[in-house]
Order: C-alpha cells, then structure tokens, then sequence
C-alpha cells in the first residue's frame, strides 16, 4: 500500500523539477522524397527550379526575386493568428554553397514592407548574417556567416512581444541592439502576404544550396532544447512534453510496484 503514496509523490517531485517545455511542434518538413508536412499537413509548394533530392529541397539561387528557387506553403502558416500568442520557433538544418548578396533561408511577412521575419544567409556582401524582424529596431549581424558547403543548425525563437534569440549551431548569438528586448512589434502584427523558404520578395539573390530539415514550433525552445535538438540531429526531435511526462510517470510507477 506505500508504493502508490510513494508514486504519487515522486510524480509530483518530476513535474516540479522537470516542467514541461511550452513548444509544441506544428510543421515539420523532412524533405525524404517530397514537400510533406509531416505534422502540420501543409504541403509546402516548389517554385522555380526546386526539387527534392536524397532527402534535402535543393536550390540554385537563380533568379533573383520572387521567381528564386524556393518553397512556398499549401495553406498561409500564418505566424501571427497561428503563434501570436505563444511565440514561434524557427529551425532548420541547412547548407550554404554560395548564396548572392541579401539571400534569404526563409522570409515571413509582406515581403517588402519591413514587417517581416528574415533570416538574411548575408547582409549584403558585407559577409555578415543578418536577422530582420519587423522592421523597427529589430534588425542585426550576428557576425560572419557559417562556412559554405557544411551543413549547419539555425534555431531563431521569437517571443509574443517581438524578443529575438538567435542560435546556430546550438550555440546562442549574442544581440547587439534593442532587438534583444522587444522593439514593440508584437508577433501577432506580422501580416502573412509573404512566406517562403529560400527567396526573397525584393530582388535579392535566391539560396543557393540545400535544406535538410525545416521545422516550426508553437511556442519558443529554450536554450537547453536548442542545445539538445542540435545534438539530436536532424532526423530526431526534442520530445513533446506529453510523451516525455509520460514515460518518466510510467517509470515511476514500475519503480514503485516492484518495491
């Protein structure tokens, strides 16, 4: 009769210690023979030259603008009704083989106007990486961009409020403005004209190179779930709250009936 008791307490003891993270993934494009979304459903849509081979989207970067290489979505992903309230995060796991001046892994907003989410592959050709967000305060180098021709792991986590924390490569990005604290353009404001994986609505450069893996979140990973998806690799997630919650309740319970 103590082993329930005993359960019921080490079960509680998880939960305090152990809380559940509060991202919950809601697209997940893997790229192993086609554009499904394995979670989400939404078929994402090749423009251009696209396609999808051993397993990655492949882009040559040509021609500029809107009519680049890219992936564009079945149904709008829509950040600011869909992740408004929670927040979002952005991962992916892709490699650069030369991208032009102001190419874009992946732009999200109206595309011209300023109110985007941009991750810029270079600023320029300055050689710096660049992250645009709204348009107002909230843009930033973050430094040279990663090698070419190496895969790499990109995690950009953007709060209810507008706070931007970048990762890539697990390791966080310091910020050198006011984007680290919110510029006052709430996720919700984003408009949704513009969404695309690898092109630009300017007339920028198209992404030269490839995506293995593409990923958006409800909510924003921490710093110690960034560090373990970058670990984990591409083809493995971060487990939901549910099923790790789960498991660790059910060892517990074994735990305890075998006392």
């Amino acid at each position: 009769m103590k082993s329930v008791p005993l359960c019921l307490a080490l079960a509680c003891l998880l939960i305090t210690l152990n809380p559940a993270h509060s991202a919950t993934l809601a697209n997940r494009w893997s790229f192993a023979s086609d554009t499904t979304d394995s979670v989400g459903g939404n078929t994402g849509v090749l423009f251009g030259d696209a396609f999808v081979r051993d397993g990655e989207l492949v882009l040559d970067g040509a021609p500029n603008g809107s009519g680049a290489d890219s992936m564009g979505f079945t149904t709008p992903v829509d950040l600011a009704t869909n992740h408004g309230i929670s927040g979002v995060t952005f991962e992916s796991w892709y490699t650069d083989t030369g991208s032009g001046s102001w190419s874009k892994l992946f732009s999200f907003g109206n595309g011209t106007g300023g109110a985007n989410i941009i991750f810029n592959i270079q600023q320029g050709g300055s050689g710096q990486g660049r992250v645009q967000y709204q348009g107002m305060g909230g843009e930033f180098n973050f430094g040279a961009r990663p090698a070419l021709s190496e895969e790499h792991y990109l995690a950009l986590t953007i709060s209810p409020e507008g706070l931007v924390n970048l990762y890539i490569d697990g390791a966080q990005i310091p910020v050198v403005n006011g984007a680290t604290t919110g510029d006052g353009n709430d996720l919700s404001t984003l408009p949704s004209s513009w969404e695309r994986i690898g092109a630009s609505n300017w007339g920028d450069a198209g992404m030269s190179g490839s995506v293995n893996e593409f990923r958006i979140w409800d909510g924003e990973l921490s710093a110690g779930e960034v560090s373990q998806s970058f670990a984990l690799g591409p083809d493995s997630v971060v487990p939901e709250p549910a099923s790790s919650l789960l498991l660790g309740l059910g060892s517990l319970f074994l735990f305890s009936m075998l006392r």
